[in-house]
């Protein structure tokens, strides 16, 4: 990067930034959105410096080039808005419904929620996704090896949770209390399965 360059886009940012960021006020819907504008413009200035002309045509450089982000800005929220409106309808039209949990499902949610959430991930995209390893590593960032060693190091973990739960049952005196990770309350079956 030339140290020309850079001084020229300096320029160009100190004198038109405030003319920019008020185009951009006026025409967003928020001031998050005139932010977002006002930084794409002067992206997009940056990367075709040589195009931008010096004095006033910069400036109108500039005006034509948030017109266009903010342009664009518009057809990405509106499209996301349209698909937003479609996932509600079909949501509504999906009929939910929810049993009520047994006990076995209760003390499986309860274990799993006492594991860390990359423990949790894991076990729900082999479990509820049906990834294999190679298809975890790809969505984790990790090697199918890695996601394999992983998955199993949380199955460990969760059959370890649900032996400690089940140990703690067998317990005398211990009828009604949950401990998981070393948090116990006083929680009967009942109210369990009611949160």
């Amino acid at each position: 990067m030339s140290e020309a360059r850079e001084d020229r886009f300096c320029e160009l940012y100190e004198l038109s930034r405030p003319k920019i960021v008020a185009y951009a006020l006026r025409r967003a819907a928020s001031r998050d959105d005139a932010a977002d504008i006002v930084a794409e413009t002067f992206e997009i200035a940056w990367r075709r410096l040589a195009d931008v002309a010096t004095g006033e045509a910069g400036l109108l450089w500039l005006y034509v080039t948030a017109r266009f982000v903010l342009a664009n800005h518009g057809r990405r929220v509106r499209r996301r808005d349209e698909v937003t409106v479609r996932l509600a309808e079909e949501l509504r039209g999906l009929e939910l419904r929810e049993e009520a949990p047994d006990a076995k499902s209760v003390v499986m949610r309860l274990c799993l929620n006492s594991l860390t959430p990359d423990e949790r991930e894991l076990l729900m995209l082999a479990g509820w996704e049906g990834l294999n390893a190679a298809q975890m590593g790809r969505v984790l960032g990790c090697s199918p090896t890695a996601a394999r060693i992983r998955l199993h190091r949380a199955r460990a973990r969760l059959t370890s949770e649900m032996a400690d739960f089940a140990a703690a049952e067998k317990r005398p005196g211990r009828v009604g209390h949950i401990q998981v990770r070393g948090t116990a309350t006083s929680t009967s079956p009942q109210e369990v399965r009611r949160q």
